[in-house]
């Protein structure tokens, strides 16, 4: 019968790299190919929503201060319910409402603006279920 003996350093090399494969997953949802959904600390999103980040519909990403995102939520919040509450909040992150728009079928359209960067907000109702799409960009001819 042959023994096989571990030794300490086989250990250690054999966690250090298991270690580096789950470090290189990142923060964020991820989708198939690797886009990422990570909710800006600016955007607010009424409780009961759920961010949808499965099969690449929700990304966003951000390098110094350029900013893109397009997320889409989903959940039981009435649209009546979701616009007040983005009209609410949106202003204590600074936000300042540039234009509003009725769409077909009760739905909202918000457009924000904010120094470089613009929100838009899409919230409608369907199915069963209020969808609230939020596109978040910077405007660089704002700079």
């Amino acid at each position: 019968m042959t023994r096989t003996i571990h030794s300490p350093r086989w250990l250690l090399t054999g966690a250090l790299a298991a270690s580096l494969l789950v470090g290189c997953q990142g923060s964020g949802a991820r989708g198939n190919y690797g886009s990422s959904a990570t909710q800006f600390q600016d955007v607010v999103v009424p409780a009961g929503m759920r961010l949808r980040d499965h099969e690449n519909e929700s990304y966003s990403s951000e390098v110094a201060t350029w900013k893109k995102a397009h997320l889409i939520y989903t959940g039981q919040v009435s649209v009546k319910d979701a616009d007040s509450y983005v009209r609410l909040r949106m202003p204590a992150h600074g936000w300042e409402l540039a234009e509003q728009t009725q769409l077909e079928g009760g739905g909202v359209q918000l457009r924000f603006e904010r120094h470089i960067y613009s929100a838009l907000y899409q919230i409608s109702r369907g199915d069963g279920v209020t969808t609230m799409v939020v596109d978040y960009s910077t405007d660089e001819s704002r700079r």
